[in-house]
């Protein structure tokens, strides 16, 4: 038998695809990065199947995995987890802050990964690893200039010593962006400094400092101001305009024990410090989320069996308040925390030369706790244990083919905001029906693929089936308030399922012309969903105080937002040895903007083009063009279907930008 290692990791994520891997998974590399000069990471997960994502902002971007969690799209946390150099970020919305230009890799898995990642991971992970420090002398400069007013600029060196090596990188970028009062600033520096304390241990001790100002513009209401005002100039932004300083540190102990043992450590500190107004301009907002934590790993591989053991301790805390700017009276101000304490495991084992079996362990004990600072009768203190685990395997056809399959769940616990809003509720009419505790949500993945290469072409295909059990949501629907007590507040509200097929096809790059092609059906249907829906109409504009309700059973909907069909191929021409040409041709069916299927929203088809020209061995130009053809489309769609809404006057519209020009230089030294 052959001899295996485990290669999971949440502390040092070498984002490697191995033939004996039981899950859908794909890796974008740092020169795959470079080649699409992206404005947002959105451009990059382009390329990978069964990723879809909502743009509401300039780069406010929540990622969604086979369907989960496209039926929300406000304060929510994605479903996904966002991993940054091993550290779960619990960012508001699930939202991605991470400076483009240091990306090393990102890695997407797919289907629950809550047996590596913990909580909110019922859809997968996006796990994004910055450059680190290596074993040569470089340096590089990236200058960029581009439409609506965008430049950019990055200068990173990479220098090695005797003992270690440093990597350092400063990136400035800015855009007034193309709605009204949509702008960013950002402002990195960030660095990584790997020191060999002898030939077999290493300390690498990274650092992020990020200022970050933001202004989102603001969506339309309804298909005609969608015509006529698609900047959204005279409209009001609810949560528009942040002010972030983002400071994250991490120290990472690796030690080689023996040629088959390996122990990492890692202690980080995340602070994310933001800033904003909400609520129509009229309230001042400000949060901040502290994460701190220490991870621990050891592996030990054996002749045909292998496996790697762990524990996450994370203590994460929120402070939130919220003033009216008129009266600068304080109506909001509360404290969470939340406390994880957890243990996983990965076992690999060699059973045949062509079968390989692995499982996953992860416990989860998580502790809560909510304290408002105006009213003490809100705080709460819930607590989960959870077991969520992966069992697969993977068996080797031929030298370039293997066919692999799996089981894996996903699990998020309730907010403990709707916890308090629950007990609240409670404490004032026992008789409501509402749940004391809200249940944990899962997701059951089962999935079934093939992958390997034949010939110039590179493949992955993958069917799955994924269940969600007890969707928590608000029983009345999003972002209604209801005068029945019992509607506003949450409850395990519904099932959902997604069915899909995903392929991921490539040829040879080094030909003249070469292809990826990108390509996710997905069908996701409620399976279980009874709702209240408004039946009397918003008589102010600020949501309904009083109104009737009618419960309606949308069991065999599809989930609002998932587009059955998407597609993403580029096309990669050498025309000369310096000279390649890349169009890149981006679809997407047409979909429901609403829980109640009413609201059908057409699909679209854009080209982009980008142009890369190796004027030297140092120098490198590239140019790109988004939405070649200038075409109109709608870039986001909501209508909340718990409301008397229609499609012309009520559906929360973004706009999507016209065509748009960049053009830029890398320089190498």
């Amino acid at each position: 038998l052959q001899t295996i290692s485990v290669e999971s990791s949440t502390i040092d994520e070498k984002n490697e695809l191995i033939k004996n891997e039981v899950s859908s998974s794909a890796v974008i590399t740092s020169k795959e990065v470079e080649k699409i000069n992206p404005q947002s990471v959105s451009e990059v997960l382009n390329k990978i199947p069964g990723i879809t994502y909502s743009l509401t902002g300039t780069d406010t971007l929540k990622v969604h995995i086979r369907g989960v969690d496209n039926q929300r799209y406000m304060g929510e946390k994605p479903g996904v987890a966002i991993v940054i150099d091993g550290v779960p970020v619990q960012e508001t919305s699930g939202k991605i802050n991470v400076d483009l230009d240091n990306i090393e890799s990102i890695k997407v898995i797919k289907g629950g990964a809550s047996y590596l990642y913990g909580n909110d991971a019922i859809g997968g992970a996006v796990i994004i690893t910055t450059k680190r420090p290596k074993g040569e002398s470089s340096s590089k400069i990236e200058i960029e200039k581009g439409s609506f007013n965008s430049n950019r600029i990055s200068v990173s060196t990479n220098q090695a010593f005797e003992n270690g090596s440093l990597q350092l990188q400063s990136s400035l970028r800015d855009s007034d962006g193309y709605w009204d009062d949509a702008y960013t600033k950002v402002k990195s520096i960030n660095g990584k400094y790997l020191y060999f304390i002898n030939d077999e241990s290493d300390l690498t001790f990274g650092i992020d400092y990020t200022k970050r100002q933001t202004g989102d513009g603001n969506s339309v209401s309804g298909t005609t101001m969608a015509i006529t005002d698609p900047k959204s100039t005279s409209q009001y932004s609810y949560s528009g305009y942040y002010d972030t300083t983002l400071i994250k540190t991490f120290l990472t102990y690796s030690n080689d024990i023996s040629d088959d043992s390996n122990l990492m450590l890692r202690v980080h500190s995340y602070k994310d410090d933001k800033e904003y107004k909400t609520v129509r301009a009229t309230k001042d907002k400000n949060e901040i989320w502290s994460q701190n934590g220490l991870k621990g790993e050891y592996k030990k591989t054996f002749s045909n069996f292998a496996f790697m053991t762990g524990f996450d301790l994370q203590r994460n805390n929120t402070n939130e308040e919220r003033e009216i700017i008129a009266t600068k009276v304080i109506d909001e101000d509360y404290d969470t925390s939340e406390n994880i304490n957890a243990l996983y495991t990965e076992l690999k084992h060699q059973t045949t030369n062509d079968l390989t079996t692995t499982l996953n362990l992860r416990f989860d004990n998580i502790k809560h706790n909510y304290e408002d600072n105006l009213d003490t009768s809100n705080n709460v203190s819930p607590e989960y244990n959870t077991l969520s685990y992966r069992l697969g395997v993977n068996y080797i056809l031929s030298d370039n083919n293997s066919l692999y399959s799996n089981f894996s769940t996903g699990f998020r616990t309730p907010t403990v905001e709707q916890t308090s809003t629950n007990q609240v509720a409670l404490a004032a009419d026992p008789t409501l029906d509402i749940p004391y505790e809200i249940d944990v949500e899962k997701t059951y993945n089962y999935e079934l693929g093939f992958r390997g290469t034949n010939g110039f072409l590179t493949y992955d295909a993958s069917i799955y089936q994924l269940d969600r059990k007890d969707y928590i949501g608000r029983i009345a629907g999003s972002y209604i308030t209801s005068d029945e007590d019992d509607e506003s507040n949450y409850d395990n509200v519904g099932d959902m399922r997604s069915r899909g097929l995903e392929l991921a096809l490539g040829s040879n790059k080094n030909e003249i012309l070469s292809f990826d092609l990108a390509y996710t059906f997905l069908d996701a249907r409620f399976t279980k969903y009874i709702m209240s829906r408004q039946m009397t109409v918003d008589p102010d504009g600020w949501g309904p105080l009083t109104a009737s309700y009618d419960r309606v059973d949308l069991s065999g909907n599809r989930v609002p937002r998932t587009s059955r069909h998407n597609i993403n191929l580029t096309l990669n021409y050498k025309a000369s040895q310096k000279l390649t040409i890349s169009p890149e041709l981006i679809v997407k069916s047409s979909y429901y903007a609403d829980e109640i299927n009413l609201n059908k929203q057409e699909g679209y088809e854009i080209v982009n083009l980008r142009v890369t020209y190796n004027a030297s061995k140092n120098l490198e130009l590239f140019a790109k063009s988004d939405n070649l053809f200038d075409k109109d489309y709608y870039q986001f769609v909501n209508i909340s279907s718990s409301a008397l809404a229609t499609m012309e006057n009520d559906a929360t519209i973004r706009v999507a930008p016209p065509r748009a020009f960049y053009a830029g230089l890398r320089y190498r030294f």
